[in-house]
C-alpha cells in the first residue's frame, strides 16, 4: 500500500532509506516545518543530492510530488492515467539552475506504459501515466501501474546531481485506483471516482477481483437486494382468505382460500395446504397444494391462508453482483457497459430455494416477477449464461438478472 506524501517523507528523512548518491536530512519528521533541511518554516525534501563548489554546497532537492484531478486529494501519490502527476524541485545556493532540472518518470513492470512526456526540464513539471494492461478479461486483480521518479541536474565539469524516488513506496497505484484504471482501460461509460469505491457490507455483493467494488450509487446493490427480498416474500405469502376460518354452512365446492394473482407464465401459485377436511382443488407439487382450497364435505372453512409462511433471504442465492470490467469479460458478458460493472445489477439463481410446493421453474418466475415489480419489466429478465435470454419457466434457465 503506498504511503501518503507526509508519511513517506517522514520515513525517508528519518534515514530508513538511504538513496545512493543522496545526502539525506536527519531532522525528525516531528520537526518538519520548523526549520532544518527544508529551511525555516519549510518541510524537509523528499530526497536530495549535493556537492561542494568552493565555499558553498549546491543541493538538488525534490520538494514535492502530488497527484491532481478528481478525488486526488485523498489519494496521496496513487493515481490513474487521467490524473496529472506534478513534481517540484529546487536548487539551494544556485537558484538560477532550477530551470535546468531534468526529470524523468520511468515505468516499472510491463503493465506500465511510458509517461507523457517521458522527460521534461524545469523547476516544476507535469506528467501523465499510461497503461499497457490488456482488456482480454481475467479473474485475478490487475497489477498496479508504477513509476520511479528521477530528478537530475548537470553541472559544469561533467558532474551530475541525481535524486531517485523508489517506486515501491511512492508512485504506485493502490487497490482503489487499480480498479478505477480498469474502467479507463476498457473505455466504459461509467468511470468511477474514489467516492464510488467501497467495501460492500455484504460479501455476496462482490463477485469481482478486488476487496472493493464500484457503484454508481453508494449502497445501491444492498438496497436492490433488500427490495427484491421484500417482494419475493410477499409473492410467497399472497394467498387470499376468501372465507373467514370457522365459517359454516358452505357448500363443499366453496373456495375458502384462493391463490394470489397470476405470476408470469406459471399462473396463480398457492402457498397454503388444506387443513382438516378442506380439499385442494388445484395441482400439487411435491405433495403440496398449488391451487385453491375448498370447504370440503363438512362445509366449514377450516384453512388459514398462507399457512406455510415460507420466507427466504435472496442473499443465499445471489450468483453474481458487482463485477469489475476484467471479470465481466471473463464471465462472457457481451458488453463492456454491463450493469454489473456499475454496481447496479444482481443475478439470482433461485432453483435451490427450499420452498415447499414450488418447482425450480416456478421459483424462477417468482423472482422475475419480483424484479418486474421493483425495477420494471425491461430491467428484469431470465437468462442462461451472460447472453441467452429465456422465458422464466424454461428448464434451461440458470438465473434471473435484475438491474437498475
Amino acid at each position: 500500500m503506498s504511503k501518503t506524501r507526509a508519511g513517506w517523507r517522514a520515513w525517508f528523512v528519518c534515514g530508513a532509506i538511504v538513496l545512493a548518491g543522496c545526502t539525506c536530512s536527519k531532522r525528525p519528521a516531528s520537526e518538519e516545518g520548523t526549520g532544518g533541511a527544508g529551511g525555516s518554516g519549510e518541510p524537509a525534501p523528499l530526497g536530495q543530492d549535493s556537492t561542494r563548489r568552493g565555499d558553498e554546497e549546491i543541493v538538488l532537492e525534490v520538494v514535492d510530488v502530488s497527484v491532481g484531478g478528481e478525488g486526488a486529494e485523498a489519494s496521496g501519490t496513487s493515481f490513474v492515467t487521467v490524473e496529472s502527476i506534478t513534481a517540484r524541485g529546487r536548487v539551494r545556493n544556485a537558484e538560477e539552475l532550477e530551470a535546468r532540472i531534468q526529470w524523468s518518470l520511468q515505468p516499472v513492470g510491463t503493465q506500465t506504459g511510458p509517461a507523457d512526456p517521458v522527460t521534461k526540464e524545469g523547476q516544476e513539471v507535469v506528467f501523465h501515466a499510461s497503461s499497457r494492461v490488456g482488456t482480454q478479461g481475467n479473474r485475478q486483480p490487475n497489477p498496479p501501474l508504477e513509476y520511479e521518479l528521477v530528478a537530475s541536474l548537470p553541472l559544469e565539469g561533467g558532474e551530475t546531481l541525481e535524486v531517485r524516488l523508489p517506486p515501491t513506496t511512492f508512485l504506485r497505484q493502490e487497490e482503489d485506483d487499480v480498479l478505477r484504471q480498469e474502467y479507463l482501460d476498457f473505455g466504459t461509460r461509467f468511470k468511477p471516482g474514489r467516492a464510488h469505491i467501497s467495501v460492500p457490507g455484504r460479501p455476496v455483493l462482490n463477485t469481482g477481483n478486488y476487496s472493493v467494488i464500484a457503484e454508481t450509487e453508494a449502497g445501491g446493490l444492498s438496497r436492490l437486494l433488500n427490495q427484491l427480498d421484500e417482494r419475493v416474500n410477499a409473492l410467497l405469502q399472497n394467498d387470499v382468505q376468501e372465507k373467514r376460518v370457522g365459517t359454516r354452512g358452505l357448500t363443499p365446492q366453496t373456495v375458502v382460500v384462493s391463490p394470489g394473482a397470476p405470476i408470469l407464465t406459471v399462473g396463480a401459485l398457492g402457498d397454503t395446504d388444506p387443513e382438516k377436511d378442506d380439499v385442494c382443488a388445484g395441482p400439487q407439487v411435491g405433495g403440496r397444494c398449488n391451487g385453491p382450497i375448498l370447504a370440503g364435505p363438512n362445509g366449514i372453512a377450516d384453512t388459514r391462508a398462507n399457512n406455510r409462511e415460507a420466507r427466504v433471504q435472496l442473499e443465499e442465492f445471489v450468483s453474481s453482483a458487482f463485477r469489475n470490467p476484467q471479470r465481466n469479460r471473463a464471465a462472457g458478458s457481451a458488453t463492456i457497459n454491463s450493469r454489473h460493472t456499475s454496481g447496479s445489477a444482481l443475478d439470482i439463481d433461485p432453483r435451490r430455494m427450499p420452498i415447499p410446493g414450488k418447482t425450480p421453474q416456478q421459483l424462477m418466475c417468482i423472482v422475475e416477477a419480483a424484479g418486474d415489480a421493483v425495477v420494471g419489466e425491461r430491467a428484469s429478465f431470465t437468462e442462461r449464461g451472460a447472453t441467452l435470454f429465456l422465458a422464466c419457466d424454461s428448464p434451461a434457465a440458470d438465473h434471473v438478472h435484475v438491474q437498475r
